[in-house]
């Protein structure tokens, strides 16, 4: 890999606290789409196990990773590259089975089978496909066999570029095409490199056809669209998250 294939953080400066502002501060479609795919997260996860050691990687301002650590018997590790959103992240959560730190998710140094779980939300997407490559890698190391690994990315086989491009232009967010994503995935193309790396896939689930922009209206409604488009398995929604077990 060349150094102009490996990402150390995006081109655009992302405010330490933006994931946190969109979760509970954004527009509703906004923190509906957050707060959703963190629930979902969670479902798929499967923290029921017990006594489980958790890396959330590229945790952001460290919501989903706050989460995690809310359920009984684990102890979660938060990583992520940009320095202010750890920061932000350590003042606003702190829980004595919770800690960040700062890091790049190819880059990982914890001792091999240290971990039950990995979660990887919306990153693989900003790294050129090699680096996604040695990032499953080193997951694949970091994780004990038989666990869980969870990744989402936007899914291409949707609407998303035609919201990526809309959201750009009308400057509602920061830029994502080319200063953010670099990269794309369906459910195909994330299986078969997950698969690569030495997982398998347990599940696939893709949100958010109709259920996000309900929320303009109606919340409640928005929760049952949401509930009724994951009974239908529609592969059509904006964001994809699946989950793998480590081989």
């Amino acid at each position: 890999m060349t150094a102009s294939e490996r990402r150390v953080g995006d081109s655009v400066q992302i405010p330490g606290n933006y994931q946190f502002r969109a979760t509970f501060e954004g527009s509703a479609p906004q923190r509906f789409w957050h707060q959703t795919r963190f629930e979902v997260g969670l479902d798929m996860f499967d923290l029921a196990a017990g006594s489980l050691r958790v890396l959330d990687a590229g945790c952001g301002s460290g919501v989903f990773a706050d989460r995690v650590a809310q359920c009984p018997g684990t102890r979660v590790m938060a990583v992520d590259s940009n320095p202010e959103a750890i920061a932000f992240a350590r003042s606003q959560f702190q829980r004595s089975n919770l800690e960040f730190q700062p890091g790049l998710v190819d880059e990982l140094d914890f001792e091999s089978s240290s971990f039950d779980r990995i979660s990887c939300l919306e990153v693989i997407e900003h790294i050129h496909l090699e680096q996604a490559r040695a990032m499953l890698g080193t997951f694949h190391r970091l994780l004990s066999r038989g666990a869980r690994l969870l990744i989402s990315t936007p899914n291409i086989r949707s609407y998303w570029p035609v919201l990526e491009w809309s959201l750009d232009h009308l400057r509602l967010v920061p830029t994502m095409e080319s200063e953010q994503h670099v990269a794309g995935y369906d459910s195909r193309s994330l299986q078969a490199l997950g698969e690569e790396c030495g997982f398998r896939l347990l599940e696939t689930r893709t949100l958010f056809v109709l259920a996000p922009w309900f929320a303009v209206g109606t919340w409640r409604g928005a929760q049952v669209l949401h509930r009724w488009e994951q009974r239908r398995h529609t592969r059509m929604g904006a964001l994809l998250v699946q989950s793998f077990e480590r081989c």
